[in-house]
């Protein structure tokens, strides 16, 4: 039975109703019901094999009304293999909305050959591209690249450039955010973007926050990133975050086309075959146009660094990043202990932690702390600290991170590790280290947290 309220009332309601399979349910109560909140379960989409999206995309191509109601769409835990998928092409009987639609987004005879040989062979950025030309109103989008794709490159230059299919109509208007990931190939590895590949997205008018997985950023491709960079008006995009990425030139080229930047996230990886190691010194240059803006700067947060890449000894990944007094907006900080201070040559920095950290800090976290550094760092924080009325007023919680454990110490000390869990514990003499900082902290009102990422209840409360 229909309740006796009007539509309006009855859309406000199916707005809080965020399960997907509760909004199925909901399709099912009446005629009524069905035709009212039918958009809602096309609001939002996580598509995961080539089935799914031939469904998906078989609906709005009946219905285009639901195309339009498309907000969020997620390919990120997308599940089919390509072998798999070329085990049971689309059906003959089926294809043909398909088929004229690849030939209505193909800007040649053979390009659309190719592309309807790949829908049928299950190839899935084929369906992505497909599937993007129609959803103009959407908000959020989980994208999954191959390692060699060429339909999602093309889809997004046309849309920047406005070119069929995207001539009549400006494409993504409305995109706020973009997660980039690699689905893996058949050796189960994965690909990687370059800056050229992601800033179509800069482009966009109403993008806010972007995230990759695995940018590669190459001296091999500085004249051309530079040349496009210039191409680029500035982004409004105020996120950036990059996982697994190597940045030798400071993703310049990212950074540079976003005039607001508030949020800078960077994880270091040398696992890629032609990474050039991390050099903190290059982001420092990168966010000089940032200094007034950044809020947020994780610089690398559990990074992997290699002490040989392909170009050779890794030595810069130790560098000193340089001081952020200058970033006046700053207000969470995470950074490796040896790029916060340069203690590369001395047992002291050459340059005070109160003369580096900016004024509007509420949070550090420093990481990659050794335990033959934690005297040192525990001496400069209580140093910062000692000004935290005149200098340091804003200042609220400190993280201290390191590798503080080893199986010897926890016989000796009396922790038994579990052998059903293989739990470890921080050494007790690292407790002790740092009782003193504790103290102050404890007197200032400062949280402050010491961890290990081995041992799990120090990590617990952070992620």
């Amino acid at each position: 039975m229909d309740l006796p309220l009007p539509n309006d009332i009855l859309l406000l309601v199916g707005e809080f109703v965020e399960d997907h399979w509760d909004r199925y349910n909901l399709l099912l109560v009446s005629h009524r019901f069905h035709d009212l909140f039918l958009h809602l379960l096309y609001r939002a989409a996580t598509l995961k094999s080539c089935a799914q999206i031939q469904s998906f995309l078989g609906a709005l191509l009946h219905r285009p009304e639901l195309a339009r109601a498309v907000r969020a769409v997620d390919f990120h835990d997308w599940q089919q293999s390509r072998a798999a998928s070329a085990s049971y092409p689309f059906a003959v009987t089926d294809s043909t909305h398909f088929i004229n639609l690849a030939e209505t987004l193909s800007q040649t005879e053979e390009e659309q050959k190719r592309w309807v040989q790949d829908l049928s062979n299950g190839v899935a950025e084929a369906w992505f591209a497909l599937l993007l030309p129609l959803i103009g109103n959407l908000r959020h989008l989980q994208l999954a690249y191959s390692k060699n794709n060429n339909y999602l490159d093309r889809m997004m230059q046309r849309a920047v450039k406005g070119e069929n299919p995207f001539h009549v109509q400006p494409a993504f208007r409305m995109l706020q955010s973009v997660s980039l990931s690699h689905l893996p190939d058949d050796e189960d590895s994965r690909g990687s973007f370059t800056p050229l590949q992601v800033l179509p997205f800069f482009q966009l008018p109403s993008m806010r926050t972007f995230s990759a997985d695995s940018v590669l950023e190459s001296m091999q491709l500085e004249e051309s990133e530079s040349q496009l960079t210039e191409t680029v008006s500035s982004s409004p995009i105020t996120e950036i975050t990059l996982r697994t990425s190597s940045g030798s030139r400071g993703m310049v080229s990212l950074i540079a086309a976003c005039s607001s930047l508030k949020s800078f996230k960077y994880q270091h990886s040398d696992s890629h075959l032609l990474a050039e190691g991390y050099r903190p010194s290059s982001f420092y240059r990168s966010l000089d146009a940032s200094k007034g803006c950044l809020q947020s700067l994780w610089l690398d947060n559990c990074g992997t660094h290699l002490p040989f890449t392909i170009a050779g000894a890794n030595e810069t990944h130790d560098e000193w990043f340089g001081p952020l007094t200058e970033f006046t907006a700053l207000k969470d900080l995470r950074i490796r202990l040896p790029n916060l201070l340069d203690v590369r040559y001395q047992l002291d920095p050459s340059c005070p932690l109160m003369d580096i950290l900016p004024a509007s800090l509420n949070s550090l976290y420093v990481e990659g702390c050794k335990e033959n550094s934690l005297g040192m760092l525990v001496r400069q924080l209580k140093s910062v600290l000692q000004k935290r009325k005149t200098q340091f007023s804003n200042l609220k919680r400190l993280d201290i991170e390191g590798s503080f454990h080893d199986e010897e110490d926890e016989e000796a000390s009396g922790y038994q590790a579990s052998d059903s869990t293989n739990q470890r514990f921080i050494r007790p003499r690292v407790y002790e280290m740092a009782e003193p900082l504790r103290e102050v902290c404890a007197e200032a009102g400062i949280d402050l947290y010491l961890r290990d990422r081995d041992c799990l209840d120090t990590m617990r409360d952070y992620f």
